[in-house]
C-alpha cells in the first residue's frame, strides 16, 4: 500500500514537471542547423566524421544524396538531448555521419536543409597521401608535432599526438599532457582509419592547444602511452578498456623544444596574439529615442579566434558629459574548433541619460596582432551618437550628479525642502501600465500552484486513509487471532481431543494467513521445531488411538505459546505483520 501511494505522489510529481515543461517549452528559440567536421584535411586513405545539428528536436532525416557524390558514406548516427538551462527547454537533433573521400582535390561538404534552416558548407583538402608514422616496423606507433616551431608569449600552439595501429587494441592510457610556464588545454580526441604499409589500421588523434607564459625555451616533455593489445581476434575498432587477454606496451613520445619570443615593445601594453578578433555590439532599445533618466543597455561582445577568454582584457568605458555609464561583470566563454581556441568575453553596460540633447559614443577600438600576418591589427566599433529628449526626469527637477571624490574630500551640507506641496507638485506620479501577458502569465502560474496544491493534498489524504484501513485490518486480525488462540486453550482445558485438533488448525490458518492448513502436519512443516512436531504427532496418535492420557497437553500449550510470542515480538519491534490476505 506505501508503493501505491509513493506511486501516487510520483505521478503528481511528473504531472508538475509535465506542466513546467509545457510552460517552458513556449520559449524555445527557433532551429539553427550548424555543420562541423573533426578534420578538414587528410588523405585519400583517411575518413572523417560530419556532425549536423539541429538545434530543435525533430522527427527528420537528411538527405544525402548531394553529399555522395564526393564521399563514401561508411556510417550513420543520429540521437536527441534534451536540457533546462535558466527556465528554457533547450532540445537539439544530431547526427553523426563516418565518411571516406572519393578523390583527391578541393571537396565540397554541400549544404543540409531542415524545416528551412540551412547549413553552410564546408572545403575538405583531401592529399594523395594518407599520414603514416616515421616508423613503419612496429605495429603500434606513436608520434607528436607541433604547428609551429617558434612563436610569441600567449600565442597559441596546437600540438598533436597521434597513435597508429594495425592492430586490435584493448586499451589505452595516455599520460596527461604536462608543460612548464604554459597554459594547456585538450582540444579534442578522435578516431580514423586509414592505410599503414598497405595495411588496414587506424590513429587516435589527441590534441592540445599550448599558451607559452613566458620567453625563452618552451620544453614540450615526451609523453607516455600505455597500451594493451589484445590477443584475440577482436574488430579494430572493438575499443577500448575490455578485460581480455592482452600484451602491454609502453610508448613515449620524443621531447619537442620550441622558441618563445617576448611581445614587441611597441605593443607589449595591449598584447593580444590571435588569428582574428572581432567585436559585436547589441542594444537593448533604439537609441534614437532615448529619454533622460531612461536607462539602455549596450552590450559589446569581444570574440578572438586563436585565445581564451581570459586573455581578452577589459574594455575602458568612455567619459561623455551628460551620460552615467555602469559596468556589468563581464561573461566570459571558451569554445574548441578545429583550429584551437575562441575566447569570448562580453560587456554588458548601462547608460543613463542625465540630460537631453545628441552625445557621442567615440569608436571602441581594440588592439591585437596578428600571429598570421605577423602585423598590429585593430578591431573597431564605429562611433555612436544617441538622441535624448526630455522625459518624466527633465535637468530642471534632477537631482545634479554626485562628485563622489569631492564627497570623500570632505562632508558638504544639504538644505532640505520640507514643503510637502511643492514636493509634490516637482514630483509627478509616473505610472505604468501592466501587459497583459503578465496578468495571463501570473494568473496561469497560481492556477497550476493551486491544482497541484489540491493534488498533494488528495494524495496525502489518500495514503492516510490507506494507512488507518491498513491499521483496522491489523487489529481485526489480532483480534480474530486471539479469539481462536482462547479455542486452543479451551479445548486443552477440556482434554476434548477431536475439538482441540480443530482449534489448532483455525488458529493455524488465522497466524500464517494460509487456509490451506488442514492437517497437523502441515502445521508442524509451518512451525519448523522439532519439539512442536513431536508433540503434534502425539496429537494425532491419541486422536487416533482415543487416548487422551497419552497427550503432554502442559508442553503443548508451551510450545505453542513460545510460537506465538515470536511473531508478535516482531510485530512490537517494528517489523511487518504478514499481508492478511494472498493474491
Amino acid at each position: 500500500m506505501m508503493k501505491e501511494s509513493s506511486f501516487s505522489m510520483k505521478k503528481c510529481a511528473r504531472q508538475l514537471v509535465g506542466f513546467i515543461l509545457m510552460i517552458t517549452g513556449l520559449n524555445v528559440y527557433a532551429g539553427n542547423l550548424t555543420a562541423s567536421v573533426d578534420r578538414d584535411t587528410l588523405g585519400l586513405e583517411e575518413t572523417f566524421t560530419l556532425v549536423l545539428r539541429y538545434d530543435e528536436q525533430i522527427n527528420a532525416t537528411p538527405d544525402y544524396e548531394l553529399l555522395q557524390k564526393d564521399f563514401d558514406i561508411l556510417n550513420t548516427q543520429s540521437g536527441t538531448q534534451m536540457s533546462i538551462i535558466n527556465g528554457n527547454m533547450e532540445a537539439s537533433t544530431e547526427w553523426k555521419i563516418a565518411l571516406a573521400p572519393k578523390r583527391i582535390g578541393t571537396l565540397l561538404i554541400p549544404s543540409f536543409t531542415i524545416d528551412g534552416a540551412i547549413s553552410d558548407a564546408i572545403p575538405i583538402t583531401v592529399e594523395g597521401k594518407s599520414r603514416t608514422p616515421k616508423n613503419n616496423d612496429s605495429q603500434v606507433n606513436v608520434e607528436i608535432e607541433t604547428s609551429k616551431d617558434s612563436a610569441y608569449v600567449q600565442e597559441q600552439i596546437i600540438v598533436t599526438l597521434r597513435l597508429y595501429t594495425t592492430v586490435g587494441l584493448s586499451g589505452i592510457d595516455l599520460q596527461p599532457l604536462q608543460v612548464k610556464d604554459a597554459l594547456v588545454m585538450q582540444l579534442d580526441e578522435k578516431q580514423y582509419q586509414t592505410k599503414i604499409n598497405g595495411r588496414p589500421g587506424a590513429v587516435v588523434e589527441t590534441r592540445y592547444a599550448i599558451f607559452p607564459q613566458q620567453s625563452g625555451e618552451l620544453i614540450i616533455p615526451g609523453v607516455l602511452y600505455q597500451v594493451s593489445l589484445d590477443s584475440g581476434q577482436r574488430d579494430l575498432w572493438d575499443r577500448f578498456y575490455g578485460n581480455s587477454q592482452s600484451n602491454i606496451l609502453r610508448l613515449r613520445t620524443e621531447e619537442q623544444r620550441l622558441t618563445i619570443n617576448p611581445a614587441p615593445a611597441a605593443y607589449s601594453q595591449n598584447w593580444l596574439p590571435a588569428t582574428k578578433v572581432e567585436l559585436v555590439e547589441h542594444w537593448s532599445a533604439s537609441i534614437d529615442s532615448l529619454k533622460v533618466g531612461e536607462p539602455i543597455t549596450r552590450t559589446i561582445t569581444i570574440k578572438a579566434d586563436g585565445l581564451t577568454a581570459g586573455q581578452i582584457a577589459p574594455l575602458q568605458l568612455p567619459n561623455v558629459d551628460g551620460l552615467t555609464f555602469y559596468s556589468d561583470q563581464a561573461q566570459t566563454d571558451d569554445q574548441k574548433n578545429a583550429q584551437g581556441m575562441i575566447g569570448s568575453r562580453i560587456e554588458t553596460i548601462a547608460i543613463v541619460p542625465t540630460k537631453a540633447g545628441r552625445f557621442t559614443l567615440p569608436e571602441t577600438t581594440v588592439s591585437w596582432w596578428d600571429t598570421n600576418k605577423q602585423t598590429q591589427q585593430t578591431a573597431t566599433l564605429p562611433a555612436v551618437t544617441l538622441n535624448v529628449g526630455s522625459g518624466a526626469m527633465s535637468p530642471n527637477n534632477m537631482a545634479p550628479p554626485v562628485d563622489t571624490q569631492a564627497e570623500d574630500e570632505q562632508t558638504n551640507s544639504i538644505p532640505l525642502n520640507t514643503d510637502l506641496s511643492s514636493i509634490a507638485a516637482e514630483n509627478p506620479v509616473v505610472t505604468t501600465k501592466t501587459p497583459a501577458w503578465l496578468y495571463a502569465s501570473n494568473l496561469i502560474t497560481l492556477l497550476a500552484a493551486l491544482f497541484f496544491a489540491w493534488r498533494f493534498w488528495t494524495a496525502k489524504r489518500e495514503l492516510t486513509q490507506r494507512q488507518d484501513n491498513k491499521q483496522h485490518l491489523l487489529t481485526r486480525e489480532h483480534e480474530s487471532e486471539a479469539a481462536a488462540w482462547a479455542d486452543v486453550k479451551r479445548a486443552l482445558g477440556d482434554k476434548n481431543l477431536p475439538l482441540l485438533r480443530k482449534a489448532i488448525l483455525s488458529w493455524s490458518q488465522i497466524y500464517w494467513n494460509d487456509k490451506t492448513l488442514t492437517s497437523l502436519h502441515g502445521v508442524a512443516l509451518r512451525a519448523k521445531t522439532q519439539p512442536l512436531t513431536d508433540v503434534l504427532q502425539q496429537l494425532d496418535s491419541a486422536i487416533f488411538s482415543n487416548t487422551a492420557s497419552t497427550l503432554d497437553s502442559e508442553n503443548l500449550l508451551q510450545l505453542m505459546a513460545n510460537l506465538r510470542r515470536r511473531k508478535y515480538k516482531k510485530t512490537a519491534t517494528g517489523e511487518t505483520l504478514q499481508p492478511l490476505y494472498k493474491h
